[in-house]
């Protein structure tokens, strides 16, 4: 990821078709681009899927190379951008979704089983979907009939691109999800951690102490860190570095705050040090991502996605 000359990070874009919690998006790149899709973040799931070309897509640190006719499952929450390999015409549809079009209930029986692992646990979930393998074939083919569906008015293929959604999905729970299901031990206190996780959130610009954490999880200190890092795949205090990193990119994108200033409202009370890890996390500085998203922000090329009316 250190060669990405243009990352961006939380999407400053609104997922939703109508109201509903989706959408669907068509990106055509010029063979003189290297960059396909931008570095960001958003907290919706995201079927990519690469009509045309090569590219090499990335996952916060895992790398795939995906061809022509195959896809990959993002996780929520997870940094992920695209190279275009070969500098040849690179063609791709993405599909972004809320957990919520799924399930409304967030605390119900089907949304715990079939879609929290994803939100909680999801960088154990990315997937490159190739169709030299039977179900994933499948996938991939209900993926593209929904991206043909979509140029129509909605009422003419709502109801279709859900149901196929769920046909992706039991797929993937019966092939992939359900092979790689955090173990029972993390399901049972996964309600104990999601209360430190809130306070990390709702706390970020301030001390916060591994004790703390702890005893909202009701767990010793050692017990906490090894279940956090099993569920979220980071130690706490990389995880809370990660949160503040990521809220400090919100204020570089929509304000005119300074860099110390922002750092210290992020919970760094030294700028160098805020420096060293926003570069370990997005490999540029603060100040040049803030300078590329003045320069890049959302226009027509190479990287842009359309709006809603575009279906």
């Amino acid at each position: 990821m250190s060669g990405n000359p243009n990352p961006l990070l939380l999407e400053n874009i609104l997922h939703e078709t109508q109201s509903r919690p989706f959408s669907f998006h068509h990106t055509l790149i010029s063979p003189d681009c290297d960059l396909a899709l931008y570095q960001h973040w958003h907290n919706e799931i995201e079927f990519f899927y690469l009509e045309q070309g090569e590219a090499t897509f990335y996952i916060e640190e895992r790398e795939y190379h995906i061809k022509a006719g195959e896809a990959i499952l993002i996780p929520p929450n997870h940094l992920h951008m695209a190279i275009n390999k070969n500098k040849s015409t690179c063609e791709y549809y993405a599909f972004v979704f809320t957990p919520s079009y799924f399930f409304d209930a967030f605390t119900g029986p089907h949304y715990l089983k079939y879609i929290q692992p994803l939100q909680h646990s999801g960088w154990r979930f990315s997937l490159h979907l190739k169709p030299t393998i039977l179900w994933q074939k499948c996938t991939l083919q209900y993926l593209r009939s929904i991206f043909d569906l979509v140029t129509n008015t909605m009422d003419q293929w709502e109801l279709q691109v859900h149901g196929m959604l769920f046909m992706i999905w039991q797929l993937l729970y019966n092939n992939h999800l359900s092979k790689t299901q955090i173990p029972n031990s993390i399901s049972r206190n996964l309600k104990q951690l999601e209360a430190s996780i809130r306070y990390i959130h709702s706390s970020y610009d301030t001390e916060i102490a591994l004790s703390d954490l702890a005893t909202l999880s009701s767990l010793s200190e050692g017990q906490f860190c090894r279940l956090f890092k099993k569920l979220t795949g980071f130690t706490p205090f990389s995880y809370i570095n990660r949160y503040r990193i990521l809220k400090s990119c919100e204020y570089l994108s929509h304000s005119t705050k300074k860099v110390v200033e922002i750092a210290t409202l992020c919970g760094f009370n030294n700028i160098s040090y805020y420096n060293r890890v926003f570069i370990s996390i997005l490999k540029v500085t603060p100040s040049a991502y803030r300078k590329t998203i003045g320069s890049v922000a959302y226009d027509a090329t190479p990287h842009s996605f359309p709006t809603e009316t575009d279906y």
